[in-house]
């Protein structure tokens, strides 16, 4: 089984850089310069080495099968991959790696007739010439070289893939974020202002937070993942300002297993300060998950959740102050003091039962 999974691996890292070359010599040749193709940093192409999984996958199922169905096969495997990448790099990282628009019949200059075409010719010439060509020489190199490169490989395209990504996704121009300021602001007011959301900022929540400044960071938070993956902001925002409604000290107070019974207490304190969308009702219910066992319905609940993890780890490790200008906003806004104090020690001394009921 670790063989099969090293070799399956070391296809895709193989195949992944071979792409890369392809891609490079065939746009700096048209460009006159070096041109490097990929989204990453280094000398791979993940959309390469998916393909190549994908056709060697096709090729073994359809191995009894006609030209016909193969190219046929080919054809939707290939354009499928195209489509659903460019619509990923566009919605996640706001790039588009290449661009049809100028061919005709394109769909959203993602695919066309005329590369579609080229992929399935390439496809065929993987499957007679290249995938066999490929397993000659894996045969000749030792099991153990083969492990070790492959390994290597593999955690620096993941290492590589995990900096551009975090770097992509959270990295905001000045411009971008008064723009973003702004609208957050738009969205939040209306519950800021509310009186029952206001009392929050009685309570002590995490380390040197109360739980209304809490609740802002988390929305913040939410607001701009939800952004950058073109989500329900509207419903991201006032679902987390509502996530934790609860009018009780947990650390001294309230019911027995807090965690697990708080969502449901915020969700009907919610539903008595607004109206609810559906999506709302589950971003509150869930955002203890998977300590609450039944998982989000909606993508919007998942980036809540995950943002009030963040933000409570972060809270809970002291790692100062982080670049979440909710509370600053708030602050503009003339809701919330800057800093609610007289809790500290209290909850300094009290942080390990603090972790047990969250």
């Amino acid at each position: 089984m670790m063989a099969d999974m090293i070799h399956i691996l070391c296809a895709f890292c193989f195949f992944s850089v071979s792409g890369w070359i392809l891609e490079v010599c065939y746009r700096s040749y048209n460009a006159g310069r070096f041109i490097n193709p990929g989204l990453l940093k280094g000398p791979y192409l993940i959309l390469y080495g998916t393909g190549a999984l994908l056709l060697v996958g096709a090729g073994w199922l359809l191995a009894d099968s006609g030209i016909v169905v193969r190219a046929a096969v080919y054809l939707a495997l290939m354009s499928g991959l195209e489509l659903a990448s460019g619509f990923l790099l566009r919605r996640l990282f706001r790039v588009r790696l290449w661009d049809y628009t100028d061919q005709r019949f394109n769909y959203k200059g993602s695919i066309c007739p005329t590369f579609s075409a080229y992929w399935v010719a390439a496809a065929f010439a993987f499957e007679l010439f290249l995938y066999p060509a490929y397993t000659r020489v894996l045969t000749a190199i030792s099991a153990d070289t083969v492990m070790i490169l492959t390994t290597v490989v593999a955690w620096v395209m993941l290492a590589d893939f995990t900096a551009v990504s975090v770097r992509r996704l959270v990295t905001i121009s000045p411009g971008e974020r008064e723009i973003l300021r702004r609208r957050y602001e738009q969205i939040a007011r209306p519950l800021l202002e509310d009186p029952d959301v206001a009392r929050l900022s009685r309570y002590p929540h995490h380390l040197n937070k109360t739980r209304l400044e809490h609740a802002d960071e988390v929305a913040y938070l939410s607001f701009l993942w939800a952004s950058r993956l073109s989500l329900d902001v509207v419903a991201v925002v006032r679902g987390a300002l509502l996530h934790d409604l609860f009018y009780y000290d947990w650390l001294t107070e309230g019911p027995r297993l807090h965690g697990l019974r708080h969502p449901r207490i915020a969700l009907e304190n919610a539903r008595r300060v607004t109206d609810l969308s559906k999506k709302e009702e589950d971003i509150i219910l869930k955002h203890m998950w998977p300590i609450t066992v039944i998982p989000p319905r909606y993508p919007e609940s998942l980036v809540v959740s995950s943002a009030d993890t963040v933000c409570a780890v972060r809270d809970y490790l002291s790692l100062g102050d982080y670049d979440l200008p909710g509370k600053a906003g708030m602050v503009r806004l003339g809701l919330v003091p800057q800093r609610i104090r007289g809790y500290t020690d209290i909850v300094r001394r009290r942080i390990g039962s603090a972790l047990r009921r969250r």
